[in-house]
């Protein structure tokens, strides 16, 4: 769509070129992440940074620049009932590593839920509720039990 309303002699330049995609968040916490990435795009293309292919960029005060933890322990179940959660919890014990034990953090991938879950963790895109009839048991007895469910939605197109 963007392409058609762009001028013919401009698209392989806009198009062509495998720019980095950035998404424009407008939450404020993220959108510092897309200033940050524009940034390094903008500085990547100057003369000083031309051989560099990224840049170790911070934001005074972002998260990404502090140590993570809970206040108490956390086990977040990640049911293999729910396609992607599993990539999405080594996604973040990963954001916690190698002090995972430190930060209160456990995450379980077993089919019914431990009696030790604190919470659920829910992943959604487009195929969240129908790859497999066992996850909307699970959410709802989840709820059932007042189990906090923690949904992350998937904002990347090519993964639905």
């Amino acid at each position: 769509a963007l392409r058609d309303e762009c001028p013919e002699d401009l698209q392989p330049a806009i198009f062509d070129n495998d720019w980095p995609l950035t998404i424009w968040y407008r939450i404020e916490e993220f959108q510092l992440v897309s200033l940050k990435i524009i940034a390094e795009a903008l500085l990547l293309c100057s003369p000083a940074y031309l051989n560099k292919t990224s840049l170790p960029l911070c934001v005074s005060g972002e998260l990404e620049s502090q140590s993570l933890a809970f206040s108490k322990p956390c086990t977040l179940w990640a049911s293999p009932a729910n396609a992607g959660s599993l990539a999405l919890a080594d996604e973040i014990a990963a954001a916690f590593a190698p002090d995972r034990e430190t930060a209160g953090l456990t995450i379980c991938t077993t089919d019914d839920r431990p009696a030790s879950a604190t919470h659920l963790l829910l992943y959604l895109n487009e195929d969240t509720f129908v790859s497999d009839e066992r996850l909307a048991e699970q959410v709802t007895q989840a709820r059932q039990d007042r189990l906090p469910i923690v949904m992350a939605h998937e904002n990347d197109p090519d993964l639905g």
